[in-house]
């Protein structure tokens, strides 16, 4: 009885010794950090055509759409050429609030004129470069 007692103990032992082993904690934690890199991009049409043609010293102008993103506030400015245009403007200014987000969008007004010393006929273009800064 004895001896019945004592393998009932040790094995009472090791049953209890494997669960408690078993149910040890074996977890940890870590703590993850980056730096967001900053991010923009812009989208502006090839070509823009102004409706129905130019009168000389009558203004034309067309809308120019132009979208983009910025995951920090951002500033839209337009640099125009005016090119064989006597004049071309741009309703952007030289630091427009653009602001940030995946949605972003500025519709520009783009105005032409053209003097009486242009020949009829004569297809005239100027350029406007749009840059996004953060």
């Amino acid at each position: 009885m004895k001896r019945t007692m004592l393998i009932a103990v040790v094995v009472m032992g090791l049953v209890f010794g494997l669960v408690a082993y078993a149910g040890a904690a074996t977890s940890g934690s870590v703590t993850v950090t980056a730096t967001v890199n900053p991010q923009m991009e812009i989208s502006v049409p090839a070509t823009a055509v102004m409706s129905g043609g130019i009168d000389p010293l009558t203004p034309n102008s067309v809308d120019v759409t132009v979208t983009g993103r910025s995951n920090k506030d951002a500033f839209l400015t337009a640099a125009v050429t005016k090119g064989t245009f006597t004049t071309l403007s741009s309703t952007v200014g030289t630091t427009d609030a653009w602001g940030k987000g995946g949605n972003l969008s500025k519709t520009d007004t783009v105005s032409g004129t053209v003097d009486w010393t242009v020949d009829a006929g004569t297809d005239v273009s100027g350029s406007v470069l749009y840059t996004i800064s953060q």
